[in-house]
């Protein structure tokens, strides 16, 4: 099928949260949501599609003298030059997979050249990139699920990684996407642990769970990512603690992720950590568990063969993932050279990037015969509607065994849009969503969220955003956040 780009343009809707989100050195409370609509031309029709992100504070771009104002100002700047980019490439009918390569390519170029990240650019390209998916498959009446394995966006795995050479998404891809998925719930660094933990004035009364050992007893989740602060007596008594919450009300029946947040200078440092768990009689239960640890060291040297001698030995502990180091297309197979275990997806880095690291996983893992190396589904306290829903589609879609979700927890749900998009969500997908005290949001039952209503025309949600409820760039501005 062959696309023309007709338009483009950027929406957005302040959020805020129930309870601070800490992670690394930055600290969520409220953040813009950002809405990319597109509309394409096939086959003599026109078609809209959408994206959605979050704007955060210090994840595409870590470096700390830079304030939260001029970050979202940046971040809107890279989805407007992708935003051109791909207008351009995508002018008259053409393949999307050669025109996704060749704008994806400009604006990693004009992030390089800006002297702004690289992850930054390719948050930039994901935007249109995901409108541009989700409008494809409408215009084909398929879901994205159908879309990959027919693979109408005609996607060539060889052409970005020859050993790929001669292989579609659908040779590695499960048959059917799941129609439900274990989230895997994450520990924040200032997340009260037990309800003792929650000085009185700062109890929530929405009916949602605040402490972790809340969550653990009424939602019956199963994965915990935890958060670690590179403070070993600290991180190790919390990492106990929350061990004795889990195991008191699932016994061994659990899995855990460790989430270095770029904080360690070098992976011996994140050894240090791995040897007093291994050495707490306490913790056997918990190190048995571990699945993975995920970006130890900062990503200026964590791909630098200079500063990655430990990594190879770290990773036959638990597999070591890449992150925020997963900023170009190359990154993964750089990373495997390395000794890394693996990569993380999320749809703001790229989906059809995912989708070809699963590729390469499934390839070292000898065509999916092992699982000595491993992709995970992260998060960026996405919140519905299609921020969550294009992410948890994307993770059905690769097979992964759980995903991390954290947006229905820092967030009440879907208590930023207007009531009328809430019901439109609730009607359209009542097996992911439920209201509560007059709020929809997600339900997560027995640990899972049910999905199979995402598997529904387009990129995972059947229902259309409300872009003239929201801001333009030009009308919008960072003193309405109240921060």
């Amino acid at each position: 099928m062959q696309i023309a780009l007709k338009e483009a343009t950027l929406h957005l809707r302040n959020s805020y949260t129930r309870m601070p989100f800490r992670f690394g050195n930055s600290c969520l409370t409220a953040c813009p949501q950002a809405t990319l609509r597109v509309v394409i031309e096939a086959n003599g029709k026109r078609q809209a599609g959408y994206a959605g992100d979050m704007l955060p504070p210090g994840w595409f771009d870590k470096a700390p003298d830079k304030p939260y104002p001029q970050q979202i100002d940046e971040m809107i700047e890279v989805i407007d030059v992708a935003r051109e980019a791909y207008l351009q490439t995508f002018e008259k009918p053409t393949k999307l997979f050669p025109a996704w390569r060749e704008a994806y390519t400009e604006v990693q170029a004009y992030a390089k050249k800006r002297g702004l990240p690289l992850l930054l650019g390719s948050f930039g390209s994901s935007m249109v990139e995901r409108a541009l998916l989700d409008a494809t498959a409408r215009a084909a009446n398929l879901s994205f699920n159908d879309a990959i394995k027919q693979n109408i966006y005609e996607i060539i795995p060889g052409d970005i990684h020859p050993d790929l050479a001669d292989l579609v998404p659908k040779d590695w891809l499960p048959a059917k996407p799941a129609q439900s998925l274990p989230a895997r719930h994450t520990v924040g660094m200032v997340d009260p642990l037990t309800q003792a933990d929650i000085p009185p004035d700062e109890r929530l009364d929405d009916g949602l769970p605040q402490s972790l050992e809340e969550y653990v007893s009424k939602t019956g989740v199963r994965y915990i990512k935890i958060k670690v602060a590179n403070n070993l007596e600290h991180d190790l008594e919390r990492i106990k603690t929350i061990a004795q919450i889990v195991e008191q009300h699932r016994g061994d029946d659990y899995n855990t992720t460790l989430d270095g947040n770029e904080l360690y200078k070098t992976a011996e440092d994140f050894d240090v950590l791995v040897d007093r768990i291994k050495g707490s009689p306490e913790l056997e239960t918990f190190w048995k568990n571990t699945l993975s640890i995920e970006q130890p060291l900062p990503r200026g040297i964590s791909l630098d063969p200079d500063h990655t001698e430990g990594i190879r030995a770290l990773s036959r502990t638990k597999p070591v993932i890449i992150d925020e180091s997963d900023e170009s297309l190359d990154s993964y197979p750089r990373a495997l050279e390395l000794g890394y275990g693996g990569t993380s997806s999320k749809a703001c880095k790229g989906p059809i990037k995912s989708i070809l690291n699963a590729g390469l996983t499934w390839l070292h893992n000898e065509r999916g015969t092992r699982d000595d190396y491993i992709m995970t589904g992260e998060d960026l306290t996405c919140v519905g509607v299609v921020s969550l829903q294009t992410d948890i589609c994307l993770i059905a879609m690769l097979g992964l065994s759980n995903i991390e979700k954290n947006g229905h927890h820092y967030y009440r749900g879907l208590s930023y849009m207007p009531e009328a998009e809430q019901r439109a969500a609730l009607d359209a997908h009542p097996d992911l969503y439920r209201e509560l005290n007059a709020v929809v949001c997600p339900r997560l039952e027995d640990g899972k969220f049910d999905i199979a209503s995402l598997q529904c025309h387009g990129f995972g949600f059947n229902v259309e955003p409300d872009v003239n409820a929201m801001q333009t760039p030009d009308e919008w501005n960072f003193a309405s956040l109240g921060l």
